[in-house]
């Protein structure tokens, strides 16, 4: 009989390669709480056996959802859905008896004690503080990019190097995998420009931010000034000035934002494309757009090693002055590509590419080597060989 291996996922997305590394060896169940993964899934070939939905299967969360959408703003409520969430893992832990969980992001599985070994790949390879948080340490495994991140981990945690080194696999990062299916497959991008209504002559221009390293959840730094001010003006400078396509694909956080009336001046512009979302996470759509792109526009994303991954031209929008550095999985320095700190500097930078196309461009693949170890297809095998040696080594 295989052994059971459970995905908490985060985004269909990122752990999808895994998925394909395994899914011939373990029995792989996935276990999902944003409604919009479900069709991906089936995409992949899941059927319902294979797939566990976590909210709708508890009468009293329905309840909790229907009174805090009624009542929530009025009366001030706070609950907390995180912990029917948790809860709902632990009956699932108990109730099919996994023999691993593997899951993409870091916070939410470290909160619960199952009776299997766990391990994450994280959500993405970013500047953020992900796998240089303290959660690393309730999980028995942690699969890292290459050895910037080992290296950067044991620097940060020195008395705890031999627990560290036990926990801590290098490992091919789920992020990049998606892009080598795109070449493998020969991705048309005709069509996909017709699809967003971009003009395929035009160089093509990814703007692409997080959600969290403005203040006040702002999607670009405050020293731009009102937003739909600064964005009408680099929509002008993109697609007037240097008569680019410009794709703005908010972070799922930002999503609704743009729905203000603020905003609508967007829908009337010429060859820009407000990307949709699935509204809740990644999709197959939003790793075209990166792979189609001339050039990206971020901040602290995961999106800056991956499309550094993929040799796009980089423009880096500093985080504001909360954000810290020194918390940061990388160093700042380790960005390479212009910063645009100043919005009036846009025209300068777009032409500073436009008159040198290489650009940053060893920088780059300095960047991808030192970040990523394993860059082929053949490196999923990896994946195969560690999970096996993690079940093997089990005595739980």
């Amino acid at each position: 009989m295989k052994k059971k291996v459970f995905f908490l996922t985060d985004s269909s997305v990122n752990l999808r390669s895994v998925y394909q590394a395994l899914k011939n060896h373990y029995d792989i169940t996935w276990v999902y709480y944003h409604k919009k993964i479900k069709s991906e899934l089936y995409d992949l070939g899941c059927s319902e056996k294979d797939i566990i939905f976590l909210g709708n299967n508890s009468i009293f969360f329905l309840i909790k959802l229907i009174i805090n959408k009624i009542f929530g703003k009025l009366l001030n409520l706070k609950i907390n859905f995180e912990n029917d969430i948790l809860n709902q893992i632990n009956l699932i832990d108990k109730k099919f008896y996994p023999n691993l969980w593997i899951t993409d992001t870091g916070s939410l599985l470290s909160k619960c004690k199952v009776k299997c070994p766990k391990a994450t790949f994280k959500h993405s390879v970013t500047y953020k503080k992900y796998f240089l948080g303290e959660n690393i340490f309730q999980y028995d495994y942690v699969f890292i990019p290459g050895e910037y991140h080992y290296n950067r981990i044991l620097n940060r945690y020195p008395k705890k190097i031999t627990e560290l080194k036990k926990k801590l696999l290098i490992s091919p990062s789920p992020r990049i995998y998606p892009f080598l299916n795109l070449k493998k497959d020969s991705f048309e991008l005709k069509d996909f420009y017709k699809k967003l209504n971009l003009d395929k002559k035009n160089k093509t221009i990814v703007l692409a931010p997080t959600h969290d390293a403005f203040f006040d959840k702002r999607f670009l730094p405050k020293n731009f000034g009102d937003e739909s001010v600064a964005l009408k003006k680099i929509c002008k400078t993109i697609t007037e000035d240097f008569e680019y396509n410009f794709i703005i694909k908010p972070h799922h956080y930002h999503h609704d934002k743009l729905k203000n009336k603020t905003f609508n001046f967007l829908s009337s512009l010429k060859n820009v494309h407000i990307f949709k979302t699935n509204k809740n996470y990644d999709s197959i759509d939003s790793e075209k757009i990166f792979f189609l792109a001339d050039l990206v526009i971020t901040d602290t994303s995961g999106v800056g090693p991956a499309c550094c991954f993929l040799n796009k031209k980089m423009i880096y929008l500093n985080p504001d002055d909360h954000f810290d550095w020194g918390q940061s999985d990388i160093d700042k320095n380790l960005r390479p590509g212009l910063i645009l700190d100043n919005i009036n500097k846009l025209e300068n930078i777009l032409l500073s590419y436009e008159n040198n196309s290489q650009l940053y461009e060893k920088e780059r693949l300095s960047f991808k080597d030192k970040i990523f170890k394993y860059q082929s297809f053949n490196d999923l095998r990896i994946i195969k060989s560690q999970v096996e040696e993690i079940l093997d080594n089990d005595k739980s």
